[in-house]
């Protein structure tokens, strides 16, 4: 192996360190009817995760489709989303610090593949981990997002490695194993931040691992 590329999301960082803030949190903000509010919630992932369109942008997108565009609420909710992705980025956990510094320290090429948003990307470039990466690919800015080829195609490039040359970590949302997978690459299930009643967490056909440690043991296999 000479390369590690690492999902960012429940692979390095969790979301469910901090209170959160998703779409339901939302909705109830802007005095949305949930029913009507997530069918066009939905809708604006894509565009959003590409960088096509921002948060702020989406409120007003769906409120143009609904009766819920009032500035005030929906200025609100922005600073609220900005704040719960901003503090979930800097509860970074000792372990991964050292498990990645570790690989780089052994010679090891870092990449990252994420699938963010606008209100992410900022927060990420700041995050304490991002001096451990030699790449990193954000959905929001490189405008195509996991599983599409392109952005593993990309990172790999960047990284000037062959698949068969990285192993992919990630805690397997996206169909990201998959596709690493189908490109070559070895690929690891991350679950150390599963809750012990998700006993189904495990992909069958993956290995896993319950500690980044076990991260430093699959690229010497």
């Amino acid at each position: 192996m000479k390369a590690v590329i690492f999902d960012m999301f429940e692979t390095l960082v969790t979301l469910h360190s901090v209170p959160r803030y998703f779409g339901r949190n939302v909705a109830a903000d802007l005095g949305a009817d949930i029913d009507e509010f997530y069918p066009l919630w939905h809708e604006t992932e894509e565009a959003r995760s590409k960088g096509k369109m921002n948060f702020e942008e989406s409120l007003y997108w769906i409120g143009e489709r609904t009766r819920y565009a009032h500035p005030e609420r929906i200025s609100e909710a922005v600073k609220k989303r900005y704040a719960f992705k901003s503090e979930s980025l800097q509860k970074v956990e000792y372990r991964m610090v050292s498990m990645l510094r570790e690989l780089k320290e052994r010679g090891y090429k870092v990449g990252l593949i994420s699938n963010c948003f606008l209100e992410e990307a900022e927060a990420i470039r700041a995050n304490v981990l991002a001096s451990c990466f030699d790449v990193m690919m954000l959905s929001c800015e490189q405008g195509v997002q996991k599983p599409e080829h392109e952005i593993f195609e990309r990172c790999l490039a960047e990284l000037s490695v062959a698949p068969e040359e990285c192993l992919y970590v990630g805690d397997g949302g996206s169909q990201e194993l998959e596709t690493a997978r189908a490109f070559g690459m070895k690929t690891l299930q991350a679950g150390w931040f599963v809750k012990n009643e998700q006993e189904d967490w495990r992909k069958e056909g993956f290995a896993s691992a319950t500690d980044p440690g076990e991260v430093l043991a699959a690229v010497e296999e």
